[in-house]
């Protein structure tokens, strides 16, 4: 019998086009030397990616076309298919460095560990691959508690390399089931089921995962609709995380990120979705002080509280929401009627 490959790399991809060369050409350099298999998942596409991707001179080892389901889907049917021992999970207009793969299986090999990450860069994806620039971004911070890096360092999603057997024992075991729901986030539908579990997390030090930029559209266009997506994940969370000593920090941690997210906010958002986020820390973190703000919220909080101190944070210095809006109020509130109640 073959040995398995030492790493398996899912690339969703959704009318992309030929965004993907230059993702495809991170890859064929971060493989030299290792045994990699590259899984590209076309989720419905309107124009099938196989073509584009033989036009260009790619061939992975597996490519699945499915009917569109979304990013989490396409994603779930990437791990259900990978024979690999680790398992990346790659964006079509996202990058690795050539040293990634081997870094980090060598790291988590030598640690035995389930997840590593790295730190991050940026780059726009233009012209030829040897003539990008690639920007580092601040150094993540470095955490061996699962709990700490799923709800609060959050990385890109083709950040962390899993232990696949881990990854897959993970989803089997989910404490609420994928959805539609969440596939603006669904890295963080992965994230939130797996911190309230053990996991041997290492950091791999240097910008080895590069965000790619582009004119096109990406999930991130919209910013409301991760907001929503976050949103339902976290009561999600709420619903299905029972409280426990195994649990209790991560569900702690996901009622702090909801307070800080809920002081984010741009004023004159809608107030539906200010209530259900607030409802979470409330229910999750009613100690939460209201994390690291300046001297000033920190006095506020003390004598107003924190949600009467962040109301008043919010209207001296945040942004109004018609200085950032991308979706109509009306579709704003068609997105929240899908969610399920709180």
């Amino acid at each position: 019998m073959s040995r398995p490959p030492l790493l398996s790399v899912v690339i969703p991809v959704y009318n992309r086009g030929e965004v993907i060369r230059h993702t495809l050409e991170s890859v064929r350099r971060a493989s030299a030397g290792l045994d990699v298999e590259t899984i590209v998942v076309d989720d419905g596409s309107d124009e099938p990616i196989a073509p584009v991707i033989d036009r260009l001179g790619y061939s992975p080892a597996r490519l699945i076309r499915q009917t569109n389901k979304g990013l989490l889907f396409a994603r779930l049917a990437g791990l259900s298919a990978a024979t690999g021992r680790y398992l990346l999970f790659l964006d079509s207009d996202d990058l690795v460095s050539e040293a990634k793969f081997r870094l980090q299986t060598a790291a988590m090999l030598e640690a035995q560990a389930d997840v590593s990450y790295t730190d991050q860069a940026r780059c726009t994806l233009a012209g030829d691959f040897d003539a990008l620039t690639f920007e580092p971004e601040p150094a993540l911070r470095n955490t061996g508690e699962a709990a700490d890096f799923y709800i609060n360092i959050q990385p890109a999603p083709h950040n962390p390399v899993f232990r696949t057997d881990y990854l897959r024992h993970t989803v089997a075991q989910a404490y609420f089931p994928p959805s539609r729901l969440y596939n603006p986030v669904a890295e963080i539908w992965f994230y939130h089921n797996a911190a309230p579990r053990p996991g041997r997390i290492i950091r791999v030090p240097g910008p080895h995962t590069i965000i790619g930029n582009h004119p096109g559209v990406r999930l991130t266009s919209n910013w409301e609709r991760m907001a929503i997506a976050s949103l339902a994940v976290m009561e999600a969370f709420v619903r299905t995380v029972p409280d426990s000593s195994q649990t209790a920090t991560a569900r702690r941690l996901v009622g702090e990120v909801a307070f800080r997210s809920w002081r984010g906010l741009p004023r004159g958002f809608s107030p539906t979705f200010e209530e259900r986020e607030l409802q979470i820390t409330r229910r999750l973190a009613p100690g939460y002080s209201g994390g690291s703000g300046g001297g000033l919220f920190k006095l506020a909080s003390l004598c107003l509280g924190r949600e009467r101190a962040g109301r008043l944070s919010r209207r001296i210095r945040g942004k109004s929401y018609s200085s950032c809006r991308t979706l109509s109020d009306g579709d704003v509130a068609r997105q929240l009627a899908q969610l399920p109640p709180p």
